[in-house]
């Protein structure tokens, strides 16, 4: 076997775990809030995102695809990483738990509190 053979594959090989940690890098972590005891959430409309308050912090919670579960379920919490939610994070750490299924949270929008009441009020219409 001659040694070119050999240097090819392992200089591609080491080119591309080379490159790996570089576009790693370049993807910015999921963006996590820390929940609070005290939370509400607006769920009219809620196949494609959710109203959502945690003590005094206001979000549009949206979901990486429809959330139809969400709208007749009784009860809905957070899970992060899989466990009861301490925190929301966005990217499909955290998902909707429906309890007939679970939503994917694709994206976390901090919006104002009178945004909030205003979003809730058109919602609820």
């Amino acid at each position: 076997m001659n040694i070119r053979s050999l240097l090819i594959p392992l200089t591609l090989s080491a080119a591309t775990l080379l490159a790996s940690p570089a576009h790693a890098a370049d993807t910015p972590p999921a963006q996590c809030t820390p929940l609070s005891g005290e939370q509400q959430i607006v769920r009219a409309g809620a196949d494609k995102n959710i109203l959502f308050r945690s003590g005094a912090d206001h979000y549009v919670v949206h979901f990486r695809n429809s959330c139809t579960s969400a709208v007749l379920a009784r009860r809905l919490s957070f899970k992060t990483d899989g466990k009861e939610a301490g925190e929301l994070c966005s990217d499909g750490r955290s998902e909707l738990d429906t309890g007939r299924g679970s939503c994917e949270v694709s994206r976390i929008e901090p919006i104002d509190a009178e945004q909030f009441k205003r979003e809730a009020r058109h919602r609820s219409r």
